[in-house]
């Protein structure tokens, strides 16, 4: 098991290292430059040259590399160039909000996910298994974009509702502030479940057709006591890997909710770098983000080993 995890953490360097440059040339390619875009906004240079040397981007990109990978090591992520503030703060700020919504996403869909697969495969075949296969491809097919859009739309039309684009600290209203996050997490996480509904199914299927699940059966032990207990352990392993990617993809689902319902995460950070061509910013909420794949998809992997036995004796 530790010489396996020693592996891993070896593999992840290169595709650090190939993470990093991508994310420092993607912001220089896009057009527009950051130096014109500033100087006519905030102009505390005297021209552009001096502004651009002021912000070190007069310097060969090899240089500017170098320097920002040094940074780093240094535990360094940088400053904001339109903020001044570092970067390190602007994470801190930001990233409770974007945790508690991909939890929260998370924790739905495992939920839904794991009790619609459950419930379609011991009613195989029937009207149940049919309606929740249906609600999953729907929720599978349809963007999060859209749906997120039509409940703050449809609302605000017929209802005179809409969410609220101020965020509402948890101390000072928990319910209310758990209702903030109530729709974008739901949204989230239907469309993160859907996958797990569908795998989780068909693994279930496949357990439930084993001998000793026949065994149990014919023992005379209780219909939901062998599912529960016997067979959902068994079908869990394959869903346990889906969920790995699922929880990457509840970080880059927040992107887009967090612009629609207002809510000051890292992922609203994100646009607005994007938009502001603010390259220490960019570059290190990207970073952050690839660590953080690279690390769920190593503890997926662990727990994949610690519950398969077989897994750890193909690791060692």
């Amino acid at each position: 098991m530790t010489g396996y995890l020693g592996r891993r953490v070896l593999l992840m360097l290169p595709t650090l290292v190939l993470v990093s440059v991508m994310v420092f040339l993607i912001m220089r390619l896009i057009p527009g430059d950051v130096v014109s875009l500033m100087f006519a906004d905030l102009g505390y240079a005297p021209s552009l040259e001096a502004m651009r040397a002021r912000l070190g981007l007069d310097r060969p990109l090899a240089e500017q590399y170098v320097s920002w990978i040094v940074e780093l090591l240094r535990g360094n992520l940088g400053e904001s160039l339109w903020t001044q503030r570092t970067v390190v703060s602007l994470v801190a700020e930001r990233l409770p909000v974007t945790l508690e919504l991909s939890l929260l996403a998370i924790a739905f869909g495992i939920v839904y996910g794991m009790a619609t697969g459950l419930a379609a495969a011991v009613w195989q075949d029937r009207w149940v298994d049919m309606v929740l296969r249906g609600i999953a491809v729907a929720f599978l097919s349809l963007p999060t974009f859209w749906l997120g859009t039509l409940v703050i739309v449809l609302p605000s039309l017929y209802l005179g509702w809409s969410p609220s684009i101020q965020l509402v600290s948890f101390r000072s209203d928990p319910l209310g502030h758990l209702a903030q996050f109530a729709l974008p997490a739901v949204i989230l996480g239907t469309h993160l479940g859907a996958p797990l509904m569908r795998m989780g199914r068909a693994m279930m299927l496949e357990v439930l057709r084993q001998d000793y699940i026949r065994t149990a059966f014919a023992k005379g032990l209780d219909d939901w006591r062998v599912v529960l207990v016997h067979a959902v352990r068994n079908a869990v392993i394959p869903v346990v890997t889906i969920l790995g990617v699922q929880m990457s993809q509840a970080i880059a689902g927040s992107v887009v909710l967090e612009t629609l319902f207002q809510l000051p995460g890292m992922g609203s950070l994100l646009v607005e770098a994007v938009a502001h061509r603010d390259f220490p910013t960019f570059q290190a909420l990207v970073l952050c983000l690839a660590v953080f794949v690279m690390l769920v998809n190593l503890l997926v992997d662990m727990a994949c080993l610690a519950i398969d036995p077989r897994l750890r004796r193909i690791a060692a």
